[in-house]
């Protein structure tokens, strides 16, 4: 059971499947149908070329700090590492902009993950050891969240009618850049990432709660390693995908977890009180054993029959507590192995890329909307006109195209139709009248995009000049 996600201002349509159903539209004749697929053809492959310069500019500036790379890392003399940086998000913004990711700002992350952890927590990204971190977000949903499978004990409970299931946010797609201070902070991170990942949802309740009342141990200062050379920090890039709200803090490892004192006493008092509740029953009992161990060494008779009747409850109560304890202990180690073995599945199949991989991804995803974008608007100023018979003005084509798309594919999403209309005009398809817009006919179309896509190379051209 999943709520219609909020899709913001992306197109979940290939854009393969958009010309298609494009085409079955009567409003153009069979052969400006197939015209049309030529157009977008070529507007496929001009927003191709356009991305390769900047797949090309990101990759170059992210390989020196690719932690994966097993290319040589070569960096020219007086070559700026906060320069290659700025210049590698700078292209990564702009791809993520044209794929339609919108950023998650760290106070937004933190109320999220807040509201996910339990009752009486605050959790905070920790800053102090990352240098920059950048999220993006693309899309949303409200879905069922996962419950616990219950204990033996309460499996065998009487069954109540089931309630409805609790929901949580579950973002659809998110992108991380985690930039560290330093690269002997690397391992660090994985290790730390591991073990929190590893948890299950009570482990993860527990040690949030744990950490809240106790705090972090601080970590000891530690000599940092220089062999004269640069330094070059470890720039982590991740995409993952259907992320439930529950599991974000997991993809932050180092997060700090508050609580208030008065939310600490309310855990703290009931520990003492059952603690000095156990202490009273265990000191009578290891009195007992005492007085045994030293009547025995001391060499004095023993009333055995009295000691019989104090000792044997004991005895019974601790071999009780001893099996129960290497069950519950035998059951954990299951349970948490197969919850790793859950959990490397689930990491396998969510996460979508990592580091160098991510450009080729997005860029792949941003290619794809700009296209979808704009044929969306040229096709509907093209082949429709307004009730009153007239071109659509800006709005016009906004509600028209929207309606479309929810009548053909039953989705809601906000079209951004600024944005199509200034890719038109980018490509010289687009022509203003007043507050209307008209693009050129389909023919006139298909000659303007073939002269556009000879002006990339023009060394025949040249030499054809020169001859």
């Amino acid at each position: 059971m999943a709520v219609t996600p909020d899709l913001g201002k992306f197109i979940p349509v290939r854009t393969e499947d958009l010309v298609d159903v494009l085409c079955e539209e009567k409003t153009l004749s069979a052969e400006d149908r197939e015209k049309l697929r030529r157009v977008a053809e070529l507007v496929e492959a001009t927003y191709h070329y356009d991305f390769h310069g900047t797949l090309k500019e990101a990759r170059g500036a992210y390989h020196i700090f690719n932690p994966d790379a097993d290319t040589l890392k070569i960096c020219p003399p007086g070559d700026s590492m906060d320069a290659r940086f700025d210049s590698m998000v700078k292209a990564l913004e702009e791809i993520l902009v044209a794929a339609n990711y919108r950023e998650f700002p760290i106070a937004e992350l933190n109320a999220l993950m807040t509201k996910a952890a339990p009752r009486g927590l605050n959790v905070k990204v920790n800053l102090e050891n990352y240098e920059k971190i950048m999220i993006y977000r693309r899309g949303t949903k409200q879905v069922p969240k996962p419950k616990e499978p219950l204990s033996w004990w309460k499996s065998l409970r009487k069954k109540d009618a089931p309630a409805a299931p609790e929901m949580e946010e579950m973002i659809q797609r998110l992108l991380i850049l985690i930039k560290l201070k330093s690269q002997e902070d690397m391992e660090q991170f994985y290790d730390t990432f591991i073990k929190t990942a590893a948890e299950t949802e009570s482990e993860r309740e527990r040690r949030m709660t744990r950490e809240a009342v106790l705090g972090k141990k601080e970590k000891e200062p530690e000599t940092k390693k220089n062999n004269g050379g640069p330094k070059v920090p470890t720039i982590f890039l991740k995409v993952f995908k259907n992320v439930p709200a529950s599991t974000l803090q997991t993809l932050f490892p180092d997060v700090t977890i508050q609580m208030t004192l008065i939310d600490k006493g309310k855990i703290v008092l009931p520990i003492i009180a059952g603690f000095l509740s156990v202490v009273n029953r265990v000191v009578p009992a290891l009195l007992v054993v005492g007085t045994l161990i030293a009547a025995i060494v001391a060499g004095r008779n023993i009333d055995w029959a009295h000691f019989k009747e104090q000792l044997f409850p004991i005895l019974a109560a601790f071999s009780i507590v001893g099996t129960i304890t290497f069950k519950v202990f035998t059951k954990y180690k299951l349970t948490k192995e197969k919850h790793q073995a859950k959990l490397m599945k689930t990491l396998y199949f969510h996460n979508l890329d990592n580091n160098a991989g991510v450009f080729d991804f997005l860029v792949h995803e941003a290619e794809e909307e700009e296209c979808k974008e704009a044929l969306l608007a040229y096709f509907f100023l093209l082949a429709e006109r307004n009730a009153n018979g007239e071109p659509f003005t800006e709005e016009e084509l906004d509600d028209r195209i929207e309606k479309w798309i929810e009548e053909k594919f039953g989705v809601h999403l906000d079209f951004e139709v600024d944005d199509a209309l200034r890719k038109l005009e980018d490509k010289k398809l687009l022509v203003k009248e007043g507050d209307r817009y008209l693009v050129p006919s389909i023919d006139d179309t298909l000659v303007k995009l073939d002269e556009l896509w000879d002006t990339i190379f023009t060394y025949s051209n040249e030499a054809e000049g020169n001859a």
